[in-house]
């Protein structure tokens, strides 16, 4: 290679030698299939039909190496050079492959809108056998970088579309493989880690049998991640040994550095703090390489956790460095404030605990700050989400009207909107790889010791359910109800106070599987905070989700939580719930919170009336005179008769600091 990134010097062999060397080139490191397409390139020479192939082999080496900017430049001057629609959109879709490899979701998205509406007629080319193929990965690259932006329902669209043409095309295991991988982040982001599994190891599967190994360190990563929400620790700890073996294979630096990152993380729950602080000490320069920076700073905390927890000097100081650079940086609130809890748990570890009260009532500050920001957030989209919800039944109406197709002009509208009848091509290279799975990296949004979504998973996925909920209400189907239901673990502190921090976690890990066996595939369990946890069920009837509270209730009572030094514990939990919209909601937009907190409060009379009960608002209509602005008070709503409650048969309800309510109708 001479300067400025020219290819050497020399005389070229002939075509068919020049290209059959490309294709031999080591593709892990293809230096030299990049110097000799370049070269040849440079030259008037060679026909139409061979520069599309030397310059489509070049973008994807160059991809290869991550040069995003020169291989965007080739893409560019592809299109300017072809001689028909075709590999115009044939280069359109080598530059969407390199913009999402380089993480550019938003510039996928724009660009795939520029040129689906050609698609469609492309697609139905019956006399090139390449099409479909061309059209289903434009439907891929497109619907998985909708899935990084959080476009759930028009990435699974795209994607659904991509694996019905792949089906097709028994030797599109690669191509099937990556649709499957993107369909299982869609389900995980939904809220359904079992389908997202599923359909991940059948990614596993089909490109080990398709000796595809360039992608599967990023597979087994993913696979790592959906284990790690459903709790199992064990098999996590083993897919991430895995992707860690394959990308020392494959020369997979950025998947290398994230499965190592987690192996730290993973040791660190499994208390085995020294394999914690190898791995991270591990972690460390790998990730600087990659240039991650919010990974990097992950890699501390995990440092600083495992030398604090062995006793040995600077932990702290680690963590207190990962604070600096996160509050160092825009946007980062939220994950200033989770440090600063870490933090204040790692002092407490070590007795510091005027500084642990410090460090805990700064995470406080900042976890209200980060929390007021987003709920003035979350307003806007509900208010803009409602409004078009409004219009889009309007429309849907008037469609019902004028052509008499009752249930899926929805359907059309939308794929008119969105120019989802569309796709195209490039011939993507086998050995291409996608960096591993960008929601790998950010464990942020699953609880570390059960393994559950955290409160900033289901905030981040919430407004899909919300706008599900009202809709349901609004056209009177049945099971409209999206219940929210809080239980906390009754006497919790006294199992650390007497057994130790351990066996807390033990009992909380406990906890959360026993409750996840007692729930549908469509709910989703919550690690809230501290020995809470909240249940999302959705499509229910708040009417008789009381079914669902006593099993909860139930299941928990009856099981026998095992410690570490073998002894068992009984326990026993409160449960209160409420539905989303409440009644009272027709006219206006409810805010989610205030369901939230009216089971909160269900929760704490069912702790004042004994614990070991379920209590939930099954019935709520507009009070005279509320306060539009306020969370409605549980007690004056009984009293007026605006909110109806009920709880566990054969029990008495009584108000904090007062006498009993009457037997329940």
């Amino acid at each position: 290679m001479g300067a400025a990134g020219q290819p050497a010097s020399g005389p070229l062999p002939e075509i068919d030698t020049l290209k059959a060397r490309i294709a031999q080139d080591n593709r892990r490191r293809p230096d030299l299939s990049i110097r000799l397409a370049q070269q040849a390139l440079a030259q008037a020479s060679p026909a139409p039909e061979d520069r599309r192939w030397l310059r489509s082999q070049l973008i994807q080496d160059l991809v290869r190496m991550r040069r995003h900017d020169e291989a965007l430049a080739q893409a560019q001057a592809g299109r300017a050079e072809a001689r028909d629609p075709k590999e115009q959109l044939h280069f359109d879709v080598l530059a969407l492959m390199t913009l999402g490899d380089a993480q550019r979701n938003e510039e996928v998205v724009k660009r795939y809108q520029g040129f689906a509406a050609q698609l469609r007629p492309l697609a139905r080319d019956i006399q090139d056998g390449a099409v479909p193929m061309d059209v289903a990965n434009a439907w891929r690259l497109a619907g998985t970088a909708m899935m990084r932006l959080g476009q759930l329902p028009e990435s699974i669209q795209l994607l659904t579309q991509a694996l019905r043409v792949f089906d097709e095309h028994p030797k599109a295991m690669y191509e099937t493989s990556q649709t499957l991988a993107a369909m299982a982040l869609v389900h995980a982001k939904s809220g359904h880690p079992d389908q997202a599994l599923h359909m991940v190891q059948r990614a596993i599967d089909l490109s080990e049998a398709a000796n595809e190994r360039s992608s599967l360190s990023g597979y087994q990563l993913g696979k790592a991640y959906l284990l790690g929400l459903l709790g199992r620790t064990d098999e996590q700890q083993t897919a991430l040994l895995t992707a860690r073996t394959l990308a020392q294979e494959e020369l997979m630096s950025y998947d290398l550095a994230v499965a190592v990152t987690n192996l730290a993380d993973v040791a660190l729950q499994k208390k085995d703090y020294p394999a914690a602080l190898a791995y991270s000490n591990e972690a460390i320069p790998l990730v600087e390489q990659t240039g991650d920076k919010e990974s990097l700073w992950v890699a501390w905390i995990n440092k600083g956790t495992a030398l604090n927890r062995l006793g040995q000097p600077g932990g702290i100081d680690w963590i207190r460095k990962a604070i600096a650079a996160f509050a160092a940086t825009p946007g980062m609130e939220s994950n200033v404030a989770e440090v600063h809890g870490m933090l204040a748990e790692e002092l407490a570890f070590n007795h510091d605990h005027e500084r642990a009260y410090e460090a805990a009532m700064q995470f406080k500050r900042l976890t209200d700050g980060v929390r007021k920001a987003a709920d003035h957030k979350r307003i806007a989209e509900a208010n803009a989400a409602y409004e078009a919800d409004k219009r889009q039944r309007q429309i849907e109406a008037l469609e019902q009207e004028q052509r008499h197709q009752h249930r899926f002009r929805w359907m059309l509208a939308l794929a008119a909107a969105a120019g989802l009848a569309s796709a195209v091509i490039a011939g993507i290279s086998r050995y291409h790889v996608k960096r591993a799975y960008g929601a790998m990296r950010d464990m942020a949004f699953s609880d570390p010791l059960t393994g559950l979504p955290n409160r900033r998973h289901l905030i981040n996925t919430i407004e899909a359910d919300l706008g599900l909920a009202r809709r349901q209400r609004n056209d009177a189907r049945p099971n409209p109800d999206l219940v929210f239901m809080m239980i906390d673990i009754d006497h919790f502190k006294s199992v650390n106070d007497v057994h130790g921090h351990a066996a807390g976690d033990a009992v909380l890990k406990q906890c959360a599987a026993v409750l996840q066996r007692q729930l549908r595939e469509s709910d989703t369990l919550v690690r809230w905070g501290g020995e809470e946890f909240l249940v999302l069920a959705r499509q229910t009837n708040v009417q008789e989700v009381h079914v669902l509270a006593e099993r909860l209730r139930a299941s928990i009572a009856a099981h026998a939580f095992s410690l570490d030094d073998g002894q068992e514990l009984h326990k026993t939990c409160s449960i209160g719930f409420a539905a989303y919209p409440p009644q009272d909601s027709a006219g206006q937009l409810a805010d989610w919170h205030d369901t939230v907190s009216m089971a909160d409060q269900c929760l704490y009379v069912a702790k004042s009336s004994g614990r070991d009960l379920w209590v939930g608002v099954i019935a709520q209509a507009e009070p005279p005179g509320r306060d539009g602005g306020a969370v409605p008070d549980l007690r004056a709503g009984v009293e007026d008769g605006s909110i109806q409650l009920r709880w566990g048969e054969g029990r008495q309800i009584v108000w904090p600091e007062t006498g009993p309510v009457g037997a329940p109708s």
